[in-house]
């Protein structure tokens, strides 16, 4: 593998240069192309006095012309900053002035961002300039990319991927789903946040197709888009899916014959779900992949082909990148972890970035002795899964019972009035809540939720209060927002 994504896609012009790279609605780029206008987004920032290691601040967006400068920057070494699309101006510079970024570059021109680059008008320029540029092979410690999360809790954060981050992070994706070159990967995720971005790199790096779509709850125009352009893998997280169940199964079963794979991430699979999704896609492999914005993924459930695992809460076994150990409060390795002993999962991997920008503090919180210290709770299964419990910060702690939400959401998933639910702590901190979304039509049946329970839990967590509510918010990428939830419902 070379030293880059963008390096990888200037080999993969010469040896299939006909092969499709990138498509958009019915708009498509070859990889001869799409190296060639990388070249010359590279030579037009050279040009303008951009060097390797500049970081470039860059409006998000589904087009094309987005693709061609985001692997331009990459390819001429320089740091690659993504921001969501209609990002206000004023946090574009607020971002520029962290970073002491060279360029902020919005979709369009703004009067409020004199300084700021127009892409439009950009790419009228990068089609004029030569395309002699030759790609620097970076040094693999030095930036490929600085993502901001929009995490559910505290200020967002510039997570700094290095350009062996990247590579090894698409190594793990490869290994994960053994994606191979002539698949067709739809990716309907925001293109500036590493769920999106990460699909493109693993497809990038085996020379396949990526399909972009700016969402998929236009359901006509999604599955419109899978069969017009024989779509063989999708990614989406597993709200989006509950979601797809719920309104469209019959279309999701008529792909049986055609999907390899889905590819999922940022949270857990209820049960029901994944039995549903053994009945409508038997033969598609379902890829439940563990991990976060700083590292990828590091461990994999695959629950359909493989008919799932045994325990509840799996993640699957670690990949071959990826060293898990679980520690205590305290820091020490927990050598015989079990659901009344979890640990704090710490990884070891070259995916683990090199840390957040311009936070010393914080970064040595979650990164020690060169291990990433994620929140999440989990234990090791005797056969080696990595069961997930939940993560630390949602715990509820009852008088010093403690209570993993998700384990009580799980098991309320089974009733069969319940189509959502979460569960929190009164705002006194003494007793459990329970939110519930019923399914449409249905009415609550709080006796079947307590008997589910009461059948498959401890009595202390049993929720004494049920709460009917219309919906449970989200995040972008289909997480619970538990904190407004909590501020909206205790």
């Amino acid at each position: 593998m070379l030293n880059s994504i963008a390096l990888t896609i200037q080999k993969f012009a010469k040896e299939t240069p006909e092969a499709i790279a990138f498509i958009v609605n019915d708009e498509k780029c070859t990889y001869a192309y799409l190296a060639e206008c990388n070249r010359r987004a590279a030579l037009y920032l050279k040009n303008r006095g951009v060097e390797p290691g500049d970081r470039i601040i860059v409006e998000a967006d589904h087009i094309l012309s987005y693709v061609y400068f985001w692997y331009g920057i990459q390819l001429m070494g320089a740091t690659f900053v993504p921001v969501e699309k209609n990002t206000p101006s004023l946090r574009m510079q607020e971002i520029a002035s962290e970073l002491e970024a060279k360029a902020i570059v919005s979709l369009t021109a703004r009067e409020d961002l004199p300084e700021g680059w127009a892409l439009d008008a950009v790419m009228e320029d990068i089609l004029k300039t030569d395309d002699s540029f030759e790609g620097v092979d970076p040094d693999p410690e030095t930036l490929a990319e600085i993502l901001f999360t929009t995490g559910t809790t505290g200020k967002s954060k510039g997570v700094m991927v290095s350009f062996s981050n990247q590579i090894n992070i698409a190594l793990a994706g490869i290994e994960t789903t053994n994606i191979k070159q002539d698949n067709v990967w739809l990716i309907p995720t925001p293109m500036n946040h590493a769920a999106g971005l990460r699909k493109a790199h693993i497809a990038m790096a085996v020379g396949s197709t990526v399909c972009m779509l700016e969402g998929f709850r236009n359901f006509k125009q999604y599955f419109k888009t899978i069969h017009d352009h024989n779509v063989t893998a999708l990614y989406l997280p597993p709200s989006a899916i509950h979601l797809l169940l719920a309104v469209a199964s019959k279309n999701l079963a008529e792909l049986k014959d055609q999907l390899r794979f889905i590819y999922s991430s940022s949270t857990a699979y209820p049960e029901p779900d994944k039995e549903k999704m053994r009945k409508l896609l038997p033969n598609v492999y379902m890829y439940n992949c563990f991990g976060g914005s700083e590292v990828g993924v590091i461990s994999t459930d695959e629950f359909c082909v493989s008919g799932g695992s045994q325990y509840r809460g799996s993640v699957g076994k670690p990949n071959s990148l990826s060293e898990i150990v679980l520690l205590d409060e305290d820091g020490n390795v927990i050598t015989d972890s079990s659901p009344d002993k979890p640990g704090l999962v710490a990884v070891r991997s070259k995916s683990v970035m090199k840390g957040y920008w311009n936070e010393p503090e914080l970064t040595a919180q979650v990164i020690k002795d060169g291990m990433l210290v994620m929140s999440d709770l989990c234990y090791f299964a005797p056969n080696g899964e990595l069961i997930h419990l939940g993560r630390s910060n949602d715990t509820i702690n009852l008088g010093g019972l403690k209570v993993a939400p998700t384990e009580v959401e799980e098991t309320v998933m089974r009733v069969p009035c319940v189509d959502e639910c979460l569960l929190i702590a009164t705002a006194q901190g003494n007793a459990l809540k329970l939110l519930v979304v019923l399914k449409e039509g249905m009415t609550l049946d709080e006796d079947a939720i307590r008997e589910t329970i009461a059948k498959n839990l401890e009595p202390y967590k049993m929720p004494k209060h049920i709460v009917v509510i219309d919906e449970i918010v989200k995040t972008f990428n289909g997480k619970t927002d538990r904190k407004k939830m909590i501020a909206q419902y205790a």
